[in-house]
């Protein structure tokens, strides 16, 4: 349904003389191979809301494991910053959202931020919180 709702969308639309230069959806793997496929000239992306919900459904998961329950209080702060990450960079700068997120900071020891398109925060010190110990 997804797939076909994209396809008869396009149709329309190009039937009407409109160029689609850009198509966000939800992350349907479907609607993304066809589209790469088809309209190459179209830059793909996915719903923030759909990327949101399932790294939520994986947090869920894995805080289910034995030892992993502090994970519970930091996903209203992971969820905030995948946000975050995605409206602060600028379009055409999509590559930059991941190493972005990856520098999310849940544990007292900083590691540093080793992927070179983002090396450093835009914090300034952190206040002092329920850090996930390293090692869990």
């Amino acid at each position: 349904m997804e797939l076909d709702g994209a396809k008869q969308g396009f149709k329309c639309l190009t039937d009407k003389g409109v160029k689609v230069s850009s198509f966000i959806s939800d992350r349907h793997k479907g609607t993304a191979k066809w589209i790469r496929e088809t309209q190459p000239d179209v830059q793909h992306y996915n719903d923030i809301w759909h990327v949101c919900k399932s790294l939520t459904e994986k947090l869920l998961k894995a805080s289910k494991e034995k030892g992993n329950e502090s994970i519970l209080l930091w996903m209203k702060a992971i969820r905030k910053h995948l946000y975050c990450c995605a409206r602060s960079t600028k379009q055409g700068f999509g590559e930059l959202t991941l190493p972005k997120f990856k520098s999310l900071e849940v544990s007292e020891k900083q590691y540093g931020h080793p992927d070179k398109l983002y090396q450093q925060c835009a914090h300034g010190e952190l206040e002092p919180r329920a850090w996930i110990p390293v090692g869990e």
